[in-house]
C-alpha cells in the first residue's frame, strides 16, 4: 500500500506535509493516519491533482475555478479523537457531531475552533432563517459545497443513519475507515443517497469509500427502527433503535440472562426483599431491559442512563412504544463527577440521585471500538453504588471470562452469583 494519495513532488503533497509539521504532538495519537489521509485528499481536490476517487488526476484538465475552495465546509461525524477535525480545519471551516458524549468532550478539547452539532436531524432546521423565516443558502448548493466525513461504524445502520441525515444537504460523503472494516455495505448505503461511489487507494491500512452527486429522489431508510423481543419473563414487547444504539431492535444475551435472573428472584419466596419501585439501568441501550425489569418488576419509576445519543432516544421510544413514562438522561455514567452532573444534560427533567435507586442495572461494555478495556466497568460500578438507596441491590451481568465479581466486591460490597449460563455471569450486589 502507498503511504500517501499524492505524488511526493506535487503542490499538494508539500502543503500537505507543511500542515501536519505545525502539529507534530498529533502524530503519535491513534487515528492519525486517516486524519493525514483525509488531509491529503481534500488538498489534492482542492489543487485539482486528485479527482473524486482520491487518484491522481495525471495532466487531465481540472478548471481551476471549479475546485478552487472546495470544500467550503466540512462536516466530521464521529472523530473520536478530534484529530481530523483539528487538521481540516486548517483547510476549510468544520462542524462536528459525535453521538457519544466522551467523545464529543475530546473533540471539544483538541479542536476547539470548530462548531458542534447536537443532533443530525437539526440539519435542516439550521439552515432556516429562524428570525426573517427566509431560506438561507443550503449547506450544499451552488457555488457552495459541503463534505461530509463520516468515520465508518461497526454497525451499518449506524452509517445508514448517518447518510439519510445528511444527503439532501450536503454534496459528498466521505466514508473513512480501516480498510478490513469497509464492506461492500457502504458503498450500499451509499448508493440509496448518491449517483456515483468510489472506493480510493489503500493508504496503509485505510481507505475511503466516496458518494457523490447527491440524487433528487434517494432511497433512504427512516429511524427509529422497530422490532418485537421475546422474552419468557414479559412475553412480545416492542422495542425502538436508532442506527447507532448497541443490539439495535434485538436483545443481547447478557441483558436477556440479567432479566431472567431478575424475574427468578421476584417470583422467589425465598427472596426475603420486597419489590423495588424504582429501577435505574446505567448503560439503557435500545431501553427494552429497563422496560422489561420495570414489567417484571412493578416498579413505577424508571431511568435510563447512557453516554450515546442514540442510546438515549431508543430508550425513549421503546419505554412509549409499551406505554410506560421513564426518565433518560444522557451522562457518562463511568464518570461519577459527570453522573452527579446530569441534571444538566437530562432530556426528561430527571436527574440522578444520590442513594435514590433501589435496584440498579448494569451491563457494562467492555470493548471501546476494537480495544478491549474495563475502566469503564470499574466506573460504573463506582457510580452505581453512589446511587443505590439502602437495603437495594445492584445486579451485574458480564463476560464470565472477565471475572468482575471480585471487582464488585470491592467498589460495591457483599456480592453473590445468582445465575450463570456458558457464556455469561449474574451477580447481585447487597452493601451491608
Amino acid at each position: 500500500m502507498p503511504a500517501t494519495l499524492l505524488p511526493p513532488d506535487s503542490p499538494a503533497h508539500r502543503r500537505s506535509q507543511d500542515l501536519l509539521e505545525q502539529f507534530p504532538e498529533l502524530a503519535k495519537i491513534p487515528g492519525f493516519p486517516q486524519a493525514r489521509m483525509l488531509t491529503e485528499y481534500v488538498l489534492g481536490r482542492r489543487g485539482g491533482e486528485l479527482d473524486v476517487s482520491g487518484r491522481a488526476t495525471e495532466g487531465m484538465f481540472v478548471a481551476a475555478e471549479v475546485v478552487a475552495g472546495l470544500p467550503h465546509e466540512i462536516l466530521v461525524v464521529d472523530d473520536a479523537q478530534g484529530l481530523q477535525s483539528r487538521l481540516l480545519n486548517e483547510i476549510a471551516p468544520v462542524r462536528t457531531y459525535n453521538d457519544r458524549i466522551d467523545e464529543a468532550r475530546t473533540v471539544a478539547e483538541v479542536a476547539d475552533r470548530t462548531s458542534t452539532i447536537d443532533d443530525l436531524a437539526g440539519l435542516g432546521a439550521e439552515e432556516s432563517g429562524a428570525e426573517t423565516g427566509e431560506q438561507t443558502q443550503a449547506v450544499s448548493g451552488e457555488g457552495h459545497e459541503t463534505w461530509a466525513i463520516v468515520n465508518a461504524p461497526k454497525a451499518t445502520q449506524a452509517l445508514a443513519e448517518t447518510i439519510a441525515a445528511v444527503q439532501a444537504h450536503v454534496s459528498t460523503v466521505i466514508v473513512v475507515g480501516r480498510s478490513d472494516s469497509m464492506s461492500r455495505a457502504v458503498n450500499k448505503e451509499l448508493a440509496r443517497g448518491f449517483a456515483r461511489v468510489d472506493v480510493s487507494p489503500g493508504v496503509g491500512k485505510h481507505r475511503m469509500i466516496i458518494g457523490s452527486r447527491p440524487l433528487s429522489s434517494p432511497t433512504l431508510p427512516s429511524f427509529p427502527k422497530h422490532g418485537t423481543i421475546n422474552h419468557a419473563a414479559t412475553g412480545p414487547m416492542p422495542v425502538r433503535a436508532h442506527g447507532a444504539c448497541f443490539s439495535g431492535v434485538k436483545s443481547d444475551e447478557g441483558s436477556a440472562a440479567l432479566l431472567e435472573a431478575v424475574a427468578a428472584e421476584v417470583q422467589s419466596a425465598e427472596a426475603g426483599s420486597g419489590s423495588p419501585t424504582s429501577v435505574l439501568d446505567l448503560g439503557c441501550g435500545n431501553g427494552w431491559l429497563l422496560a422489561a425489569v420495570m414489567q417484571v418488576t412493578a416498579a413505577v419509576k424508571g431511568t435510563g442512563v447512557d453516554v450515546s445519543k442514540a442510546a438515549v432516544a431508543s430508550a425513549k421510544s421503546t419505554a412509549e412504544a409499551n406505554g410506560l413514562e421513564i426518565g433518560t438522561i444522557l451522562a457518562d455514567a463511568a464518570d461519577a463527577a459527570d453522573a452527579a452532573d446530569a441534571r444538566a444534560v437530562t432530556a426528561t427533567g430527571c436527574g440522578l440521585i444520590d442513594g435514590g435507586y433501589d435496584l440498579i442495572l448494569l451491563n457494562p461494555p467492555f470493548h471501546q471500538g476494537t480495544i478491549i478495556e474495563t475502566d469503564t466497568a470499574a466506573g460504573l460500578m463506582r457510580t452505581a453504588a453512589k446511587l443505590l438507596s439502602p437495603g437495594g441491590q445492584i445486579v451485574t451481568v458480564f463476560n464470565s471470562h472477565l471475572r468482575y465479581r471480585e471487582s464488585l466486591e470491592r467498589f460495591i460490597g457483599p456480592s453473590q452469583q445468582v445465575a450463570r449460563t456458558p457464556k455469561f455471569t449474574v451477580v447481585r450486589s447487597r452493601p451491608v
